[in-house]
């Protein structure tokens, strides 16, 4: 598996981001399905016998309130066979969410968005878990180290004061998020940062920060350690 998610690249570098879509955040739900499948013995075991199933954009109830989750795992609904040979995993509603993955994108006005993609991590892992203290609750934040960047929703380019500098806030915020390790603690169980350079001008430009400020690789916020990390709070809760 690649330090980071090689498929996420390449659909930022051929189709630019949106922040009024949700291709984006699909294209690395599905990386991180992929990831999962590829290293996690636990999820691959259970998803190829149909005991486990994958929804993206999935709406889960705690209460009275609802909240919209990029990616979920969870157990199946009855009656759902497993997989066609050729597929890992059947997609589909589950009745029983166990992992729920947000994924939030810091592109441009990294102050004002660190703010609120901050408070929208901190209400999810609260929400997950009054819906399930047992759902494991994981966010990512995907966070523009690029000098400018054009929003489709502007006539101009926004340029970056110190983008390096901007890029160390958002992940420092990301460090600063409620952490738990067990069934007694307060905020997420996984986390991750990828940091991107893209000017959403040149989309083939696009590519992935691996220097400072960066997560390194064996950083708890790197991805390769945010996919390990899911497998193994999977393992022990689930599986």
């Amino acid at each position: 598996m690649s330090p980071n998610p090689d498929a996420f690249l390449r659909h930022l570098q051929e189709s630019g981001y949106h922040s009024r879509s949700n291709k984006h955040s699909n294209a690395l739900a599905q990386a991180i399905v992929d990831d999962l499948l590829a290293t996690c013995p636990a999820m691959r075991d259970r998803g190829r016998q149909a005991q486990l199933v994958y929804d993206l954009n999935f709406t889960i109830t705690a209460g009275t309130s609802d909240w919209n989750i990029d990616l979920v795992f969870g157990a199946p609904p009855p009656g759902t066979g497993p997989p066609p040979q050729e597929v890992p995993i059947v997609r589909t509603r589950p009745s029983t969410v166990e992992i729920a993955v947000e994924i939030k994108s810091i592109m441009t006005e990294h102050q004002k968005a660190m703010r609120n993609r901050k408070r929208d991590l901190e209400a999810h892992h609260e929400h997950v878990h009054r819906y399930n203290n047992h759902a494991i609750a994981a966010g990512v934040f995907v966070v523009n180290q690029a000098a400018t960047f054009k929003s489709p929703l502007r006539p101009e380019v926004s340029d970056h004061k110190n983008p390096t500098a901007l890029a160390e806030h958002c992940i420092l915020q990301m460090r600063s998020l409620s952490s738990r390790a067990d069934l007694r603690g307060v905020g997420l169980e996984s986390k991750a940062v990828i940091v991107v350079d893209m000017d959403n001008l040149d989309f083939t430009s696009t590519r992935y920060v691996t220097q400072p400020p960066a997560p390194p690789v064996g950083d708890q916020l790197h991805y390769d350690a945010f996919i390990q990390s899911l497998c193994t709070f999977y393992t022990h809760r689930f599986a």
